[in-house]
């Protein structure tokens, strides 16, 4: 009784504090760059790769030409370490991406750029690919707990994907390949959702996540159903108390 009593308590709180204001994000015309890391705590190549991703964090282009998000598999979980941030769906994820031409296997680190595998972070000169695509710009709007997220260059249904990713996370590794380390991690997904639409969605943002980063952001990003390469992203920081840890 007292456990719901404090779930109410939270939803409560949540609905205030998002309500106060409408919250906006916006692409812009150009495509931005969807970088996915497919990573896991249980591999011991993996931390470089969650570095590589963390230096986003201080980068410029942030948000405005690079959209970074971490998935972090399970099928490593059995070497000796569970995965705290690690879900089947996103170790299915990656095997679609192998299954319709986009990676040449399944392994982490894997890298995913604009839905095409990048092998750059395994040499010394670790340089993204560009895009000069001009897919119109995507729109992300807030308002308490709805997400409304708008492409109005859309001509067809799309798939409209949304997710709440933690950045400032740390996780002391006990056992497997990585233990005893302390493993930081950024851009982690936390919560991923996504529906059909045309040019207009609607979602509901999740009020409460396992997890207590230093800091939430949110990343939207549109594909056609048939493929998880992406047309367009757009992502941005969320207000302190916007989402809700137990």
């Amino acid at each position: 009784m007292m456990r719901n009593i404090f779930f109410l308590s939270l939803v409560t709180s949540f609905i205030n504090q998002v309500g106060a204001e409408t919250l906006s994000f916006s692409s812009g015309e150009s495509q931005n760059s969807l970088i996915e890391l497919y990573t896991s705590e249980g591999c011991s190549s993996c931390p470089p790769a969650d570095e590589f991703l963390g230096q986003f964090t201080n980068s410029n282009e942030l948000w405005t030409k690079y959209i970074p998000l971490a998935f972090h598999v399970d099928y490593w979980d059995y070497l000796g370490w569970k995965d705290v941030f690690a879900s089947a769906e996103f170790s299915n994820r990656q095997r679609k991406h192998k299954l319709q031409g986009n990676l040449s296997s399944v392994y982490t680190p894997g890298f995913v750029v604009n839905g095409k595998e990048w092998a750059g972070f395994f040499k010394a000169w670790r340089s993204l690919p560009e895009t000069d695509k001009t897919p119109g710009e995507l729109t992300v709007s807030i308002d308490r707990h709805q997400v409304n997220i708008q492409f109005p260059s859309a001509q067809s249904k799309l798939n409209y994907n949304l997710a709440i990713v933690g950045i400032g996370l740390t996780t002391g590794v006990k056992a497997g390949e990585n233990a005893g380390r302390k493993l930081p991690h950024d851009f982690v997904v936390l919560n991923h959702q996504n529906t059909t639409g045309q040019a207009s969605v609607n979602l509901d943002l999740p009020l409460i996540v396992r997890h207590q980063p230093e800091q939430f952001a949110l990343v939207a990003w549109i594909t056609d159903p048939s493929t998880l390469s992406p047309i367009q992203a757009v992502g941005g920081y969320l207000p302190a108390g916007t989402i809700k840890t137990l």
